[in-house]
C-alpha cells in the first residue's frame, strides 16, 4: 500500500478512575447492539438504571486493579507495538486506537486522522472473533461516522473483521499456554480451563 498509511485498532474500553465507572456503564448499556429492546425509547433510561445498579459494585472492582481500567494503556502499547513492528519490515505507518464506550472515542480518534492526512486506513478490531455486540458495533459506529462525512470517504478503507484463525494468533495462543503448562507441578495432567467473555451482567 503506498500513501499516507494508518491503521486504526477498536477496543471496548474502560474508565481511567473510580468517578468514571457511572459513564462508562451508561455507554455500554446504552448500546442497542449490547441490550437490544423491544421499545428503544426506554434504552437509556434502563441503561442509568442498570449502570446506577453496577457501579458500585464495579468501582470495588477496579479499586482492586489500582482505580481504572488497564485496557487503554495496554491498546495504547500494542497500537505502539505494531507501529514499531512495520516500520522494521520497512512498512511506515501511523496507528490509532479508538474505544467504543469510553475515551478515546472514535469520533474524536477520526478527526485525528484527517487531520493527519490519512489516505489509507486500515481498520482493526481487538476481538479475534466476530460478535454483533463487540466487533459488530465497532464497526457500526465506525460507519455511521464515514456516512456523513465525504472528507473520510475518500480515504480507502480496509475493514478486517475477524482473525481468529490467523497462524500466528494461534501459534502465540499456544506458546503462552504451554508456557503456563511448563510451570505446573505435573503438567502432563494440567486442565486448561477456557473463560467465556465478560457478559455485561458481570462489568
Amino acid at each position: 500500500m503506498d500513501g499516507n498509511i494508518g491503521v486504526l485498532l477498536l477496543n471496548l474500553g474502560g474508565p481511567d478512575k473510580e468517578e468514571d465507572v457511572y459513564l462508562f456503564l451508561y455507554n455500554l448499556f446504552s448500546d442497542p447492539d449490547l441490550i437490544r429492546l423491544p421499545f428503544p425509547f426506554l434504552q437509556k433510561p434502563i441503561a442509568a438504571l442498570i449502570a446506577a445498579t453496577r457501579a458500585p459494585f464495579s468501582q470495588d472492582n477496579y479499586r482492586a486493579i489500582g482505580g481504572g481500567s488497564p485496557l487503554k494503556k495496554i491498546t495504547e502499547a500494542q497500537a505502539q507495538a505494531l507501529q514499531d513492528g512495520l516500520q522494521e519490515r520497512g512498512v511506515t505507518v501511523k496507528t490509532y486506537v479508538a474505544m467504543r464506550y469510553w475515551h478515546p472515542f472514535a469520533q474524536d480518534t477520526i478527526a485525528q486522522i484527517k487531520r493527519d492526512g490519512i489516505t489509507k486506513l486500515v481498520v482493526l478490531p481487538l476481538y479475534p472473533q466476530y460478535s454483533i455486540s463487540t466487533t459488530g458495533s465497532s464497526l457500526k459506529e465506525i460507519d455511521q461516522i464515514w456516512a456523513t462525512d465525504r472528507e473520510l470517504q475518500s480515504i480507502e478503507r480496509v475493514t478486517i473483521r475477524s482473525w481468529y484463525d490467523r497462524p500466528g494468533y494461534i501459534r502465540a495462543m499456544a506458546e503462552l499456554i504451554d508456557r503456563e503448562l511448563q510451570q505446573a507441578p505435573e503438567p502432563d495432567r494440567a486442565h486448561i480451563f477456557l473463560a467465556p467473555m465478560v457478559s455485561p451482567s458481570n462489568m
